[in-house]
């Protein structure tokens, strides 16, 4: 099982892959990008994918959001720009936290948006205390979704939203398929990836309710065909650091095999991107 050490130091060894192939200081994400009929480049598809999110989660000026899991701030600081509502940032890297917060201030939006390093699974916030919690690319790094879950819906107020966009593999893989799928997963410091029906049912065990999900896989290939592409600039380098750092850890070594990996997986139809949206009851 990957700890909370693990899954930052993952962030923090990958950080240098973003900045080359993913646009990082322009955009400040770490997620894949929606693409629709208006997306002109791969900048916009990234923002977008924050403008899927907010609208699915019917987020207002007036909203207090937690971002669990805000990797270096890009959506808490897309949502406080564009929303004008206030965000609270969370992250288990100290690097992120430490990112985010100078994007905030080069920005100027410090007054609607603050960044700590905290679990997203036992965050320490007071109950009822959030309008919205906001999981992008993040909730797959919980070993057991449930503890999100029902952390989220404990520091949700009455009527609060909660809404997750993800990787969410096949149900009652097996053999070869579960196999890839496995190795994909633990490249990106993640246990497993959970399934659409139990993620569900998950949330309506929680007491959520109006629980719904959209199928975004095909605005995301894109995005998935981008991060492909940089495997086979990426594998020399992996093999040139493999040979070197014989002492480097596995996620460092492996990374790159991700690349190849979350794309042959989805075009194998043995996943889906999906968002997520609920309300507290």
């Amino acid at each position: 099982m990957f700890t909370n050490k693990d899954i930052a130091r993952y962030y923090d060894l990958s950080e240098v892959h973003y900045r080359l192939f993913w646009d990082l200081e322009k955009s400040r994400s770490l997620h894949y990008g929606f693409w629709d009929a208006t997306t002109k480049n791969f900048h916009q598809s990234l923002l977008n994918t924050n403008k899927m999110l907010a609208t699915h989660a019917k987020i207002t000026k007036d909203d207090l959001v937690l971002d669990a899991g805000c990797g270096v701030g890009g959506s808490s600081i897309w949502l406080a720009k564009n929303i004008g509502c206030k965000v609270v940032g969370i992250s288990l890297s100290d690097n992120q936290v430490k990112h985010a917060i100078s994007f905030a201030k080069k920005e100027n939006i410090t007054g609607l948006v603050t960044f700590a390093k905290k679990d997203f699974t036992a965050t320490g916030f007071d109950d009822a205390s959030f309008d919205v919690v906001w999981g992008l690319e993040s909730v797959c790094h919980a070993p057991d979704k449930k503890l999100f879950i029902n952390e989220a819906k404990r520091i949700l107020k009455k009527d609060g939203r909660i809404v997750v966009a993800d990787f969410f593999k096949k149900d009652k893989l097996a053999g070869t398929e579960a196999a890839l799928i496995k190795r994909w997963a633990h490249g990106w410091a993640i246990d497993d990836f959970a399934t659409v029906e139990s993620f569900s049912q998950q949330l309506e065990e929680a007491g959520f309710i109006n629980i719904t999900c959209k199928d975004a896989s095909s605005n995301i290939l894109p995005s998935a065909k981008r991060l492909y592409r940089s495997y086979f600039i990426g594998v020399i380098a992996a093999l040139i650091y493999r040979l070197f750092n014989r002492k480097a850890t596995t996620l460092g070594k492996n990374n790159v095999d991700t690349a190849m990996l979350q794309y042959k997986t989805l075009k194998k139809d043995l996943w889906k991107y999906a968002i997520f949206s609920a309300e507290k009851n």
